[in-house]
């Protein structure tokens, strides 16, 4: 379906075979320096990022309160291209697994005591397999309009990024009224990328480019935690770390996926056809199979 990795060696020699630092105002730069950052040609040794955190309350009237610790991995590899009107490209492919752990205790949870309702729900932990790009992204577009320059800065060696998402669109959990009563999937999610300079825009370094990144996630209540309309949000802050094997990352993430969820140590196959999907859809995935087997 895709261009054989001889569209990867094709790339590969035209970054690296003459060394130099690449410039972040030229869209064939641009993209060069997005490989270098984020892509792997070999699913079975993704890029890897590993993430901690924690998640807190936000409701009127009341305290904040720490209610999970979360630990993430994200594998991802590319495929990369070089096509001869649109220049340099690439589309990656993801995993992401998540899980919910006890600030106290420091077990992931499998059940959860709700302290605004008394009951014990059932926790679901975050599978999102895959998140991929459901399209190249090359130096040109289709019009031939190029990339702009780079949006970060470069301050005392490091490049920094800072980028705001806010997605606003149907919830896969609500109904075919959400427009009229509310429901819909919203998020707001900050980050701020940290890289060294020199590693990541000189050719002749090793890639992917090892960088940390600040990530914050605001929305609402985790579907599983069974808050029906009640007044409040979540809000999660996280950072990654560029891992280079899944050996650096901490326990109890690297026992879970290597015991029980061993292909989220992986990246799909770079020709994977799937669209991405949520945590909120799984949550209703998980939920349906409940109901289902409850029958």
């Amino acid at each position: 379906m895709f261009a054989p990795l001889l569209a990867f060696a094709t790339v590969l020699l035209a970054t690296t075979a003459h060394a130099r630092t690449l410039d972040l105002t030229k869209p064939e730069d641009v993209i060069r320096a997005e490989i270098r950052l984020d892509c792997s040609p070999d699913p079975a040794k993704p890029r890897l990022r590993w993430m901690t955190g924690q998640i807190m309350s936000r409701r009127q009237g009341e305290p904040d309160q720490h209610i999970f610790d979360v630990q993430a991995l994200n594998t991802s590899a590319c495929q990369i291209y070089d096509d001869p009107k649109r220049g340099p490209g690439y589309r990656s492919v993801t995993r992401e697994i998540m899980f919910y752990i006890d600030p106290v205790t420091g077990k992931v949870l499998e059940t959860w005591k709700n302290p605004w309702t008394g009951e014990t729900v059932d926790v679901v932990h975050m599978f999102n397999d895959p998140v991929n790009m459901p399209e190249p992204k090359y130096a040109y577009d289709k019009a031939g309009k190029p990339l702009p320059p780079w949006p970060g800065k470069i301050v005392g060696g490091m490049a920094h990024l800072q980028r705001a998402n806010n997605y606003f669109r149907e919830s896969p959990m609500g109904g075919d009224y959400q427009d009229y009563v509310g429901g819909k999937y919203s998020v707001l999610e900050l980050r701020s990328i940290l890289i060294p300079a020199a590693d990541w825009l000189d050719t002749d370094k090793p890639s992917p480019v090892r960088g940390v990144a600040v990530w914050s996630r605001i929305s609402a209540w985790l579907p599983w935690m069974k808050m029906g309309g009640r007044e409040g949000y979540t809000a999660l802050t996280s950072t990654w770390f560029a891992v280079g094997d899944i050996s650096e990352v901490s326990e109890p993430l690297r026992s879970e996926v290597l015991s029980k969820y061993p292909v989220f140590a992986t990246a799909p196959p770079l020709d994977d056809p799937r669209p991405s999907v949520s945590s909120w859809d799984g949550v209703k995935k998980a939920l349906n199979e409940k109901r289902a087997r409850a029958k």
